[in-house]
């Protein structure tokens, strides 16, 4: 096994993993470039519920940043890479 294939599967502990709503319509802000500020007034939720949520999603994910974030979810396919602005891509949320 090479030692990309061996960072992947270590990297996999997420597979049974979906997001709840309101964490799919944050990461699709974060993916937009939104920020917290942002979210928060279009959410009606406060900033830190929003960076909250992200860093949930951030140590999930195992991404040190949104850009790592949003990077991973596009890999994984939990962001559509078909779409602008950003969509989730349904089968990932509860």
């Amino acid at each position: 096994m090479s030692d990309d294939q061996n960072i992947w599967e270590a990297a996999r502990p997420f597979d049974d993993w979906a997001l709840s709503s309101m964490q799919a319509r944050i990461l699709e802000g974060v993916a937009a470039g939104y920020s917290s500020g942002r979210l928060s007034r279009e959410l009606f939720l406060s900033s830190k519920t929003i960076d909250y949520h992200v860093r949930v999603m951030s140590d999930k994910l195992q991404a040190p940043n949104r850009v790592a974030l949003v990077s991973r979810a596009y890999v994984l396919r939990i962001l559509r890479a078909d779409s602008w602005p950003p969509r989730i891509a349904r089968e990932t949320v509860d």
